[in-house]
């Protein structure tokens, strides 16, 4: 069974488990202790649910579903269905709207559309997702508008329109609902749906981050960080940033290694600076990784040491990031905490530069020094990592590509 079915078959198998307790027979002199076991029951199966476990957050919505353990709500049904899908968002972007069915559609029509999704490929699948939450959404339910709104913003299962997304988040955000207070704010801020506007997009950052929307923080700490509708505060935008950064927001702990490392807002200090980027990087945030890297190698807020770097260099490297190419390509070509490796340098440098405004004067230093055999190394390791990471097209062009040999001296 694969990822779709099994994540909409907990949906359904849920929904029937709990029904069957809500009908089951139970003395009258027992109701009571039942009643409040399955409180308690709730009660722990929503601090897991808020702590981020996805089967837990299906749990709940289906309870708020039926009506078991806490009095029955559909929207709140609805808002822990689609947290729940969006834990899964490799493919729940374009398919948690599947798995609504409060009021929208019943068990027959879940499994229809999880068959629909799993036979026909996203791109139906995301049509009938908006198709239901344009259901749920004509009903006013302010999680259904936000997502509706996502994929208008997106173009997925409908015509893209920033005009409608925007439309569709204010109506979620005039409910309260913190994630489209935050998107509507990004809609004013960028100047998408409606005209910029910096103070608005302060109210809507500013009201999401009322509610706990880490990601509102983070938008908040960078009005204030630049003087964008507010006057520019780097100290605020710290104290925004940090109280991202601490529950775990990658881009939140990016902008506060930045500040500590140039020291705007808070004191110079390459360590704690060296702490953020590195929380980061254990995320797998390729700017993370390669910051991180490169002050392994400066021995800025850490002990110089190349090799570490060159293993967080590698980790973003290998996600295409073209920085961490360069930078790495350096390090080969020098023997620095990897093996002096010509044709490894050569392949890296190559990938920094491909497609990229990169310059490709970094290839001249090894090129120039290359035997012919290096540099077909070179190009074969260029063509098998493009090869390995689904970029065939470049992968041929650079089989094909004969322009560099010039640079190769006459050499055996």
């Amino acid at each position: 069974m694969n990822k779709q079915s099994w994540v909409c078959g907990v949906v359904f198998l849920a929904g029937i488990l709990l029904n069957a307790q809500d009908v089951s027979q139970v003395p009258p002199e027992n109701l009571k202790v039942v009643v409040a076991k399955r409180s308690e029951q709730f009660v722990e199966l929503l601090r897991r649910a808020e702590a981020g476990d996805e089967h837990a957050q299906y749990s709940v919505a289906n309870a708020y579903s039926t009506g078991t353990g806490v009095p029955k709500d559909d929207a709140e049904a609805i808002r822990w269905w689609l947290q729940a899908a969006k834990e899964r968002r490799g493919w729940g972007s374009e398919s948690h709207g599947i798995c609504v069915r409060v009021r929208i559609g019943s068990a027959s029509e879940l499994s229809r559309s999880c068959a629909l999704f799993q036979q026909r490929g996203r791109a139906e699948a995301g049509t009938r997702a908006a198709d239901l939450y344009g259901q749920a959404a004509a009903q006013g339910l302010g999680p259904a508008q936000n997502e509706l709104g996502e994929a208008y913003a997106r173009g997925t299962g409908v015509p893209k329109s920033e005009a409608s997304a925007f439309r569709l988040f204010r109506l979620a955000a005039e409910q309260g609902e913190a994630s489209a207070q935050q998107n509507l704010g990004v809609m004013y801020w960028e100047g998408r749906g409606a005209a910029r506007n910096y103070p608005e997009a302060l109210k809507w950052f500013s009201q999401a981050a009322s509610r706990g929307l880490v990601d509102a923080y983070r938008s908040l700490g960078y009005m204030y960080e630049y003087g964008k509708g507010v006057d520019q505060d780097p100290v605020k935008a710290a104290e925004l940033y940090r109280k991202a950064a601490e529950v775990g927001l990658v881009t939140a702990q990016l902008e506060l290694g930045d500040l500590y490392r140039i020291g705007k807002g808070v004191q110079q200090d390459y360590f704690e600076s060296a702490k953020w980027f590195r929380r980061a990087a254990e995320q797998g945030h390729p700017i993370g990784e390669t910051t991180i890297g490169y002050m392994y190698c400066r021995g800025e807020g850490v002990s110089r040491d190349y090799q570490q770097g060159a293993e967080w260099l590698q980790k973003a490297a290998d996600q295409d990031y073209a920085l961490a190419q360069s930078n790495l390509g350096v390090l080969y070509q020098n023997g620095l905490g990897v093996p002096l490796s010509y044709p490894e340098a050569y392949k890296w440098f190559t990938l920094a530069a491909n497609g990229r405004a990169t310059s490709r004067r970094a290839l001249a230093a090894p090129t120039q020094i290359m035997t012919r055999a290096q540099l077909r190394d070179g190009q074969a390791r260029v063509s098998d990592w493009l090869s390995h990471h689904g970029n065939l097209e470049l992968a041929r062009e650079n089989a094909e590509a004969t322009q560099l040999d010039g640079y190769v001296a006459a050499q055996p």
